[in-house]
């Protein structure tokens, strides 16, 4: 169990912070119509709704802070499919985000999370009803490390090993997506007593997740530019 109120850490960045930052570092002229700009703008929208809904609802609008900061996270790993003319599959976007931000940790900034949060994670690695695997009625994934019998100790193991690019794919889609999904299909009720502690969970390491993602992205700006993809829904000037 855990004793976070709401999934929004108080103690990190505004959402207007990252965008001052991007602005400072950037120049408003240079960033317009950079992809990476609106990917930033994007995400730091819904941030900002997350953080207004923690602050005015607190724990009642802990399902809203999460659903928002994953669209947040989703403005910034999505990408269109230029061959099925769709957006890309999140799995593989999200896997392929976060081995790009994690190519541009400096710092290890992932792994010193991991770490710091190491309760938190294991909590996340041991909560079956996390895991996509256990509501499927399988006994074993495709293979023995996706067993959800096996996740527990494996979850560990990368945490001791300090693997973090293993051991955010598999909090991030095994645990965090997965309850995603539970709320945005309607797979769960709202303010439902049988997932808060799931969802608070979800929701601290995703916060935390997604600022250290926009931080990479703002401070490697050259780096970044053009190497995750074209867009979701370009902005496209109106008509009228």
């Amino acid at each position: 169990m855990t004793d976070l109120q709401t999934c929004i850490n108080p103690d990190l960045p505004a959402a207007d912070e990252y965008k001052e930052r991007w602005y400072g570092l950037i120049g408003r002229e240079k960033a317009r119509g950079m992809a990476l700009s609106i990917r930033l703008h994007r995400a730091c929208s819904w941030l900002r709704r997350a953080q207004h809904v923690a602050r005015t609802d607190g724990t009642d609008s802990i399902d809203d802070q999460l659903v928002l900061l994953w669209i947040s996270f989703n403005a910034l790993y999505g990408l269109w499919d230029e061959e099925t003319n769709h957006p890309a599959r999140d799995i593989g976007s999200v896997r392929d985000f976060l081995r790009r931000v994690l190519e541009l940790d400096r710092d290890d900034e992932f792994g010193k999370l991991l770490q710091r949060e190491r309760g938190l994670c294991e909590r996340l690695f041991d909560n079956v009803y996390l895991d996509h695997y256990f509501w499927r009625g399988l006994d074993a994934g495709d293979t023995e490390d996706d067993s959800w019998h096996n996740m527990p100790t494996k979850g560990r193991k990368y945490l001791n090993d300090g693997r973090a690019e293993l051991a955010l794919d598999r909090l991030m889609l095994y645990r965090v997506y997965t309850l995603r999904c539970q709320l945005v299909h309607g797979g769960s009720t709202h303010g439902g007593q049988l997932n808060r502690a799931s969802v608070a969970d979800c929701g601290r390491l995703l916060h935390q997740v997604l600022d250290i993602a926009i931080r990479i992205l703002i401070e490697r700006a050259e780096d970044v530019e053009g190497t995750l993809g074209p867009i979701c829904y370009p902005p496209v000037p109106s008509k009228d």
